[in-house]
């Protein structure tokens, strides 16, 4: 009998959505993915409009985006992607600051890798080394499918977003059923159930557990307003109001209602059609993917705040794959007279390290600069890792730059980094460890947790690759564990800032 694995990587392909408006590119590297055993290419587009179309009908694995076209750029594309139908993207950019700058910008939008485009066109190798990125983004994927289906949360067993469990309440049949094949329609929503007035509402509500309900306002037995109140007092979620047009009869309703988890959506005059279905499913998909990360927001620190003010002398950051938005909301975050340097390994491809300084200093109040031989690191001030050189900071704060080994597949390695910090600094080196996948940093952020410095692991549970985080938490087991949109108001804790 065939080998389970064998068998299964035998017959799953990598499913790739090539996205450039150069008709001669997109059929290089339509070419080039052909060429492979692992990856197919299951779709092509020349704009963003038609990315963000093709993304949410074809559902590839991994996207690889063009930063400028026509229409709607990959800016933009990536973005409205990441919002409705989560994907790894790939942004591919030309040479030169300003692109580059760009495709910076689109890793904060939901990218989750750069890659150079060859300043003298794709050809076989360059189509081979995206396709090795491919494949990064691909285990990327596949390990944070296997973390979401551990906690049962985050995602289907197929690795998709978890489905969206709708209920419909309007005491009309026929609006039910618009709504009804205009969701089953999505591959990502679900209709659970219906109900013709409030007092059904609120026992479906308590019984199926939705994760949004539309909601009529003008209903017999019970009203949408009295329903709507009684549900978010009783087993809360996102209710979406479908209301008549402002100035109706039901206004005064529509204001009440108005508030943390619901909104007003107003019924078309004419009747649900072609274009307001999409708006309507689009309002869905952001009302529950606001809700899915309030669920997670709260802090999940796993020992008390202990330290006091000033025994943080230097912050090292490493981060990887899905790490460079976090990156920059900590470091928006922190106050212009941050008490202590901040020394950061940021994996990036070749060439775009001057692109990340001017990209994250555009975003804080801090110095940011690129680490130089023999610099001293300032409280306040950023240094990121250039290209290929490991960093080490001495105990007089001074930079080291040393082309020694690649250290968990990596040159500049976070590890090397954190391990010189726990020896120069001690208790006073203050560690954090971002998404990415693999490995590095985990050895030296248990280096700073045995040296008795602090260390702090993005929470796993949320973060977009959960590889480094978990193995660093497995290394320094008392790590702070906080969510990338809190890391900031922790390390200003720590920090005693």
């Amino acid at each position: 009998m065939a080998d389970r694995e064998s068998l299964r990587g035998a017959a799953v392909k990598t499913r790739v959505l090539v996205v450039d408006d150069s008709p001669l590119i997109r059929a290089v590297l339509s070419e080039g993915f052909a060429a492979t055993t692992d990856i197919e290419v299951v779709g092509e587009a020349g704009d963003g409009r038609a990315a963000v179309e093709l993304a949410a009908k074809l559902r590839p694995d991994v996207i690889t985006m063009d930063v400028l076209m026509p229409v709607m750029d990959g800016l933009e594309a990536a973005e409205r992607i990441m919002r409705e139908c989560p994907t790894a993207i790939v942004v591919v950019a030309r040479d030169g600051g300003d692109v580059r700058m760009l495709a910076m910008e689109a890793l904060a939008r939901g990218a989750l890798e750069v890659f150079p485009k060859p300043t003298t066109g794709f050809d076989v190798t360059a189509a081979a080394a995206l396709a090795a990125t491919v494949r990064r983004m691909a285990r990327a994927r596949d390990s944070t499918r296997g973390h979401a289906e551990g906690r049962g949360t985050a995602a289907s067993a197929t690795g998709q977003p978890a489905r969206i469990r709708v209920l419909i309440v309007d005491d009309s049949p026929v609006v039910r059923e618009v709504l009804r094949a205009g969701f089953s329609r999505e591959p990502d929503l679900e209709v659970v159930g219906e109900a013709g007035d409030g007092s059904q509402a609120v026992r479906l509500a308590t019984d199926l557990r939705p994760d949004l309900i539309t909601m009529d306002l003008l209903m017999p037995i019970m009203g949408g307003t009295d329903a709507a109140l009684r549900i978010m007092r009783d087993c809360p979620c996102p209710i979406l109001v479908l209301a008549s047009a402002p100035g109706s009869s039901d206004q005064l309703a529509q204001d009440a209602l108005v508030g943390e988890g619901l909104e007003v959506f107003h019924k078309p005059s004419e009747g649900f059609d072609d274009k307001s279905l999409p708006r309507l499913v689009g309002t869905i998909r952001r009302m529950v993917q606001v809700a899915r990360a309030r669920a997670l927001a709260q802090p999940v620190i796993r020992r008390s705040l202990s330290l006091r003010p000033g025994e943080v002398g230097v912050v090292g950051v490493v981060g990887s794959t899905g790490a460079p938005r976090v990156l920059r909301d900590l470091l928006s975050g922190l106050p212009a007279d941050f008490p202590a340097p901040i020394v950061v390994v940021q994996h990036t491809e070749r060439g775009f390290a001057n692109a990340l300084v001017s990209w994250l200093a555009a975003a804080t109040k801090l110095s940011v600069k690129l680490a130089c031989e023999g610099d001293s690191a300032r409280p306040g001030q950023v240094v990121v890792a250039g290209d290929d050189a490991h960093v080490e900071l001495t105990i007089d704060g001074r930079v080291r730059l040393q082309r020694g080994d690649v250290v968990d597949g990596f040159r500049p390695s976070g590890t090397v980094l954190l391990s010189s910090l726990a020896a120069a600094f001690g208790r006073r080196a203050l560690g954090i460890v971002l998404s990415g996948m693999g490995a590095d940093g985990a050895d030296g952020l248990g280096a700073i947790y045995a040296a008795g410095g602090t260390a702090v692991v993005e929470d796993p549970e949320s973060a977009v690759v959960a590889g480094m985080p978990q193995r660093a938490l497995a290394r320094a087991t008392g790590a702070f564990v906080e969510r990338g949109e809190r890391l900031a108001w922790l390390v200003n804790e720590l920090a005693g800032n």
